[in-house]
């Protein structure tokens, strides 16, 4: 990051390390939905800042220093729920803080399992951000509507891995040749897209997947008759298994 950039504020320039002493400024229980750390949001703005596209689910104080860090910021969240004090909501406090540049900001309010499906993706990301609903199978659907519009180079930021299913998806993602981990910061996983070609979002080709190239196949299981045998045997050669 560089300390000395500056940011547009209104009608005020203000250097990154503004912003960042900003974020820190926030009380600890600044929403109820939970707050990431400091050293996280500090990593986000350094990896983001200077970025034409930005997205995230969810929104918090993220969302605050991505609005800065980047041109253009798209957030996707959940609106308040019906009889839930707006005070101690996320979406509301992001939205009337001071420290949301909103004119860099579109937000897309809803579930993501009903709003990513059907939104119209016309541009590349430098970053996204994957921190809305973490039930099973909720991250994986984040995922799979974001991975084909993250640009080489750009950034696939994974939060709260301390939980398994999670956990379980940056495990797959390690073993990806689409992106590589950069690293790890409390419990949020930086990914960095590779130039390798995008896979397929609507094919199958579970068998060049390094996740499962690294655990091997064992055709035998698979309960194929002699011919396709053969071939899928042929074909994990290869690929360097046997």
């Amino acid at each position: 990051m560089v300390l000395g950039r500056f940011h547009r504020y209104g009608e005020t320039a203000v250097t990154s390390q503004n912003i960042i002493e900003s974020m820190r400024s926030l009380p600890p229980a600044w929403h109820a939905n939970g707050s990431l750390n400091p050293a996280v949001i500090e990593e986000l703005f350094r990896r983001a800042d200077g970025a034409l596209d930005t997205a995230e689910t969810g929104c918090g104080r993220s969302t605050l220093a991505l609005s800065h860090a980047s041109k253009r910021h798209l957030v996707f969240a959940c609106d308040v729920p019906a009889g839930e004090d707006p005070e101690t909501h996320s979406l509301y406090q992001v939205r009337k803080s001071p420290l949301l540049r909103a004119e860099g900001c579109e937000f897309v309010i809803g579930a993501t399992q009903r709003t990513l499906p059907i939104f119209n993706f016309d541009r590349q990301f430098d970053l996204v951000f994957l921190d809305g609903p973490h039930g099973y199978p909720f991250p994986e659907l984040e995922y799979f509507y974001f991975y084909p519009h993250i640009k080489s180079g750009g950034w696939l930021v994974i939060d709260d891995i301390q939980i398994p299913t999670v956990a379980n998806m940056v495990d797959v993602l390690k073993r990806d040749a689409m992106f590589s981990l950069d690293s790890i910061v409390r419990t949020t996983a930086f990914f960095r897209r590779t130039d390798a070609p995008t896979f397929p979002p609507y094919a199958d080709g579970w068998w060049e997947q390094g996740y499962n190239k690294r655990h091997g196949v064992a055709i035998r299981h698979l309960g194929l008759s002699a011919k396709p045998r053969a071939i899928a045997h042929e074909l994990l050669r290869r690929l360097g298994r046997r």
